[in-house]
């Protein structure tokens, strides 16, 4: 893949051009079910023609509550090229966040496999649209209706903060295209590579691996979701030679029971975010992977720094066509703010949809604002910290969660840890450790007792509390704010004694 040449036509012309040219190379496998490119593109036209039929047209927004699949990735390209607005969420969302999300989008097709499915309020049944195997009910005519304009609106994903409502990334054909090259440039990316689709495609990082797919001869091997269980199985059955990892799954696969089989696979590298210092060591070490940090958000086209140098603990440089910037504020040791300008027009959403609010919290005159933490050193070479909002202020100074969950998950007896914070008795707020060990020999009062010499005062957690396991995002990252403190019952160090915080 060449580096620092963006792709610039649209996406139907880089589906049409690349089944002309290898009309027979396989795309997708899922299951036992190979598709080629030709077959891929012909599908693809056939569910165009059979959504203008159905009346859907440009500027109209579709919900997806469909697992991955071949059918989803079909309808997903086929709305994009059309104009149509795709609106990803999963068979699994439910609750107050989608109702939400549909009274802020006001989707005229809801896409399922059920007709009346469990977590969609039954006011919308009415806007159902029951997906058959293989889409056999929605072909029609092959349609070539085409979008020029790279800088439309496409798609709304919508990310799973931490605090407020969930918020719909504004995602254009330039952005996905964009993210699609950049994970090409992370994973090395060469002919005839297997990728595993693991990760869900209302995640960026799922609609990148589908989209990359177009622009290099590789294979994508479909799975509906990640499954521990089954990973190594899949890894080896298809033979993948490149692992893309996010959030938590590089922690779920180191526990798995070891095996002698550990090393027996074809992957040369792990690209992806979230690994932590300790946990790169510990994978290279026992299935003979190098991974490789990127740092990036759904905001700025996925990918906004890649660890190209092996720089220890590093998420790597600023790509190209970004101006990466660490705005100083009141952390210590030169912490800041990442902020990104882009160098090419339109690979910055233009905000969030319908939210105003936010979207001006988000992009300010002096650049796109992450919300995250880093610290950048004289080559050029940055430093991930953590999430702004995910700090603890106490005695008048802000902690990085991450600095104190790192330490901890560096412990020989723990396994993963999160921080959270309540309000003290005095001052600003009290830190909680919340830890799962990696055995049942050690109680509460024994885990906060070896910690205490690796934090100074204001970095120790007051409160502390075994874990069994924690909730997660649909990146497997820890979900935070699912974490339900009032039935939580607590060990309070300073005053030795188990609580239960209101």
């Amino acid at each position: 893949m060449r580096r620092h040449s963006l792709p610039n036509k649209n996406i139907l012309d880089i589906l049409i051009s690349t089944s002309k040219k290898s009309s027979n190379h396989i795309l997708f496998i899922e299951n036992k079910k190979k598709i080629t490119r030709k077959e891929f593109v012909e599908k693809i036209l056939k569910i165009k023609g059979g959504l203008k039929k159905k009346g859907l047209k440009k500027g109209d927004k579709v919900l997806s509550l469909l697992e991955n699949s071949y059918e989803e990735i079909i309808l997903f390209f086929a709305c994009i090229t059309s104009g149509i607005i795709w609106i990803p969420l999963g068979s699994e969302r439910k609750g107050i966040g989608l109702e939400y999300i549909i009274k802020l989008t006001k989707p005229k097709i809801v896409f399922s496999k059920k007709i009346k499915p469990k977590n969609l309020p039954k006011s919308l049944y009415r806007k159902i649209y029951k997906i058959n195997k293989n889409l056999k009910n929605l072909e029609w005519k092959e349609n070539f209706f085409n979008i020029l304009d790279l800088n439309k609106l496409s798609c709304i994903i919508f990310t799973s903060g931490t605090t407020g409502p969930p918020k719909g990334v504004m995602v254009s054909q330039k952005m996905l295209l964009t993210s699609a090259y950049a994970t090409g440039m992370a994973a090395n990316i060469n002919i005839k590579d297997k990728l595993l689709l693991w990760e869900p495609l209302y995640h960026i990082g799922g609609l990148e691996i589908i989209v990359l797919a177009l622009l290099e001869n590789i294979t994508i091997i479909i799975e509906k979701k990640f499954s521990a269980k089954n990973f190594w199985t899949s890894v080896r059955k298809y033979k993948i030679s490149k692992l893309h990892y996010l959030g938590g799954i590089l922690d779920i696969l180191l526990k798995l029971k070891k095996s002698k089989h550990d090393r027996n696979h074809n992957i040369k590298i792990g690209f992806g975010a979230g690994a932590r210092p300790d946990v790169i060591t510990k994978f290279k070490k026992r299935f003979n992977i190098n991974l490789r940090e990127v740092y990036g958000m759904t905001e700025a086209s996925s990918f906004t720094t890649i660890n190209f140098n092996k720089k220890k603990n590093s998420i790597g440089k600023a790509l190209p066509w970004f101006d990466v910037k660490i705005k100083k504020n009141f952390f210590k040791d030169k912490l800041g703010e990442i902020l990104i300008n882009e160098k090419i027009n339109g690979l910055l959403t233009k905000g969030y949809y319908n939210d105003t609010s936010a979207t001006k919290e988000l992009l300010k005159r002096d650049g796109l604002h992450t919300g995250d933490i880093a610290k950048k050193d004289i080559n050029g070479n940055y430093f991930y910290i953590g999430r702004e909002k995910d700090s603890v202020r106490v005695r008048g100074e802000n902690i990085s969660s991450w600095e104190i969950e790192t330490t901890l998950n560096k412990k020989n007896f723990i396994s993963e840890s999160a921080i959270l914070k309540t309000k003290a008795d005095i001052g600003e707020n009290d830190m909680i450790a919340l830890v799962i060990p990696k055995t049942n020999t050690m109680n509460v009062r024994q885990i906060a007792f070896k910690c205490q010499k690796d934090f100074s005062k204001n970095y120790l957690p007051r409160y502390w509390c075994i874990m069994h396991k924690f909730p997660r995002t649909p990146s497997l990252r820890i979900d935070k704010k699912n974490i339900n403190l009032s039935k939580i019952r607590l060990f309070d160090q300073k005053k030795s004694k188990f609580i239960n915080i209101k």
